[in-house]
């Protein structure tokens, strides 16, 4: 890892998003506002693919990060390619799950990137998926790819917690000496802080120049769940799956309660609302920069104390435990909000 490839990958990303700035204003690749929608101006959803090239160009050029992960750049195109689709003119959910599960089922037969196990959650020994591995690697690759997604409604809320769970993962494979997911991981932290300096709101920028899109969310979810299963599985994993929890607690967290709560009130899972924990915190009265500065803060100490578990060696079931306690007190804050909230909503 060098510098040079580190500020390369910067720096086409960000020229990557000048240039495709007027492209998308042209073809119509645009978010406009309403609705639920917080921006003022149209705003061109092409961070995703601006990322991704940042990252492809840096990689073609560096013989061990394209050798390793070579497939992923390549299988991570359909799921790109579908967002950006979206993007343009919404698809039903059925067909952009669909194109989820293929890229996951490349990722499982053709480069063998599987899981396999949950380690040894309960203390009885290894949890070991057999036949279940296949079904359960799509399942929760296509989870990851949506919880990334579903928490993309903020400028910054997304980037940043992908770019906070990388971070962490990046020390886990600093520490086992994993020279080339380092590599890469520094590679792709790159491209997402370019994209990230133009989309989070500053005092000298009030509002966002590019935004993520659902190519950009799903794209990064999928590089996640392909790291996470990667640094987790098989004879050279670096860290216990249960880590993986802790370092993507806060998107998982809430992609998981909306997952229960919107059935139960007779709505589709995917059902667009102002439900998330980001929605509610905006509609108690704190402002954009307040709620992602604080949500960054809190997914950087859950992930802490995850890494600090780790590197504790923690058994993997008190780590499993203390992440169930932390969910239900999540649970528990997500009620309070929402309680508050309807309160606030009824005396004025």
């Amino acid at each position: 890892m060098d510098i040079f490839s580190l500020f390369s990958s910067f720096c086409v990303t960000g020229a990557s998003l000048f240039a495709l700035k007027p492209m998308a204003n042209k073809v119509g690749l645009m978010d406009h506002p309403g609705g639920r929608k917080t921006h003022a101006h149209p705003t061109p959803l092409i961070g995703g693919i601006g990322i991704y090239l940042g990252v492809l160009f840096i990689s073609l050029f560096n013989p061990t990060v394209l050798n390793e992960y070579g497939d992923l750049l390549a299988i991570s195109t359909i799921v790109l390619v579908l967002g950006a689709i979206d993007d343009y003119k919404h698809m039903p959910i059925s067909i952009r799950m669909s194109g989820q599960a293929l890229a996951a089922t490349l990722m499982y037969f053709a480069a063998g990137n599987q899981l396999t196990s949950f380690g040894n959650l309960f203390g009885f020994g290894e949890i070991s998926l057999g036949t279940l591995s296949f079904p359960i690697t799509v399942f929760a690759t296509v989870g990851v790819i949506n919880a990334i997604n579903m928490n993309d409604g903020l400028d910054g809320l997304s980037g940043g917690m992908v770019a906070i769970a990388l971070s962490l993962l990046s020390v886990v494979a600093w520490q086992a000496g994993n020279t080339s997911l380092l590599t890469f991981i520094a590679i792709l932290l790159s491209a997402l802080l370019a994209f990230l300096a133009l989309n989070f709101r500053l005092p000298w920028k009030k509002t966002a120049i590019v935004y993520l899109g659902d190519s950009g969310s799903t794209f990064l979810g999928f590089v996640l769940a392909w790291l996470f299963i990667e640094a987790t599985q098989g004879e050279n994993a670096i860290m216990p799956p249960i880590s993986a929890l802790w370092f993507l607690a806060l998107p998982l967290m809430d992609a998981i309660l909306l997952l229960i709560k919107r059935p139960l009130e007779g709505k589709s899972p995917f059902h667009p609302g102002r439900d998330h924990l980001h929605h509610r915190l905006l509609d108690m009265g704190f402002s954009n920069k307040r709620v992602v500065l604080s949500l960054y803060l809190t997914g950087v100490v859950i992930g802490l104390i995850g890494l600090a578990l780790h590197q504790e060696m923690l058994l993997e079931r008190l780590a499993f435990f203390i992440f169930l306690g932390l969910f239900i007190f999540y649970l528990l804050i997500n009620s309070f909000i929402y309680v508050s909230r309807d309160k606030k909503s009824h005396n004025s």
